[in-house]
């Protein structure tokens, strides 16, 4: 981030602390419960979201080098991602072409071949099938035509995108719109991958992503560990396409107030959240990262899966201490989430409110609901 940005959002942020009232938008938002609990919206949302956007699904730290690979199941299709031989990423499908098992399992390095488990169909790093033992069964096979299936691959800041859609794209760059700036300002591109854990929960994948979208629980919920650390109900949104940003400000920020804005910084007071749409939420702090994907698990609307990466500078024992203690902040807008859905599928309620300071839960779900009509087969009525 530009530190004259820096400078204007603190600013505003100051402005903001002086009269006591957050940022407001212009009106008061309602969202139907049924984006929530609708099996045809989750149908929908799995095909247009899921398999036809692109998705990140790792981290550059994992495939620095060639023979370096990473494999992502929460996708709905397994992907394989790894860096051949002359240093080119590349991602494909992780299903062996002979009967349909998954070709690796896991992160790992030095690749040159993969060998299928099943039978020893094995592929080189360019997905070519190389090997087929007792190949004299297989007389008049194209092997050609029999490689692991290519998936459309990116890698910007730190993030491997992936198009789950073979015929695919993917265009970082465009989709980020300006948040690529803020991204390549934190050098979030050196951080390497320390741990992730993955999470299941009986609640709907948006439920998860809401958590991040508002300070307004933080000194209710939070109120014994991270919510004290924060000036009240107080966060920065910035729409950026279907992508947003939201600033949540840490009361150390008045310290600022007695320095010259030359020598104002943002990040040390504040913890800058990025949406990168659909399903990525990106949390920066002062001396790391935290990266939350979260998707809807196989078994329906009410179910999701999220992993949660934690990016660091160096990687080493003394993270284990952060890591339990965002899953410990995390575990609690679970729980709670998780009590909203059951109320959700009680049928008791049609609609929940987002109040004048909760404007990104308002874009987050806007967004949505115009990628599904914008898709072919959608409609422009909101679901």
């Amino acid at each position: 981030m530009k530190h004259a940005t820096q400078v204007a959002l603190i600013r505003e942020i100051f402005r903001a602390m002086d009269r006591g009232v957050p940022p407001l938008a212009d009106h008061i938002a309602c969202n139907d419960v049924s984006a929530y609990t609708s099996a045809a919206r989750d149908a929908r949302e799995r095909d247009v979201l899921f398999r036809r956007h692109p998705l990140v699904v790792g981290f550059s730290s994992q495939v620095r080098a060639p023979g370096d690979f990473l494999t992502e199941d929460l996708t709905p299709v397994p992907v394989l991602v790894v860096r051949n031989a002359a240093g080119d990423l590349r991602a494909f499908v992780n299903i062996c072409r002979h009967r349909g098992a998954r070709v690796v399992e896991g992160c790992g390095s030095g690749a040159v071949r993969f060998t299928c488990p099943y039978h020893a169909w094995s592929y080189d790093t360019d997905g070519r099938l190389v090997t087929i033992p007792d190949d004299f069964g297989f007389e008049g096979l194209d092997r050609g035509r029999h490689g692991l299936i290519p998936l459309p691959v990116e890698e910007q800041h730190g993030l491997v995108w992936v198009s789950p859609e073979p015929r695919g794209s993917v265009r970082v760059g465009e989709l980020l719109g300006g948040l690529g700036d803020d991204l390549e300002a934190y050098g979030i591109a050196s951080f390497v991958h320390q741990e992730t854990r993955v999470l299941r929960r009986r609640m709907n994948w948006k439920l998860v992503s809401d958590t991040f979208w508002e300070a307004y629980h933080l000194h209710v919920l939070h109120r014994k560990n991270v919510g004290p650390l924060f000036v009240r109900n107080l966060a920065l949104f910035e729409a950026f396409g279907r992508c947003h940003r939201l600033i949540g400000v840490h009361r150390s920020i008045e310290r600022l107030r007695a320095l010259p804005e030359r020598e104002w910084s943002l990040v040390p007071h504040a913890t800058i959240l990025m949406n990168l749409f659909p399903n990525t939420v990106l949390v920066m702090q002062s001396d790391h990262a935290e990266v939350y994907r979260i998707f809807p698990a196989p078994d329906g609307a009410n179910e999701s899966l999220t992993a949660v990466s934690l990016l660091v500078p160096e990687p080493g024992p003394r993270w284990a201490r952060t890591m339990e203690l965002l899953i410990g902040v995390v575990e609690q807008d679970l729980a709670l989430g998780e009590g909203i859905q059951r109320s959700f599928e009680s049928g008791a309620i049609a609609q929940v409110t987002y109040g004048r300071f909760e404007p990104a839960l308002e874009h987050f779900h806007r967004t949505i609901r115009e990628a599904l009509a914008a898709a072919p087969g959608g409609d422009a009525r909101p679901a």
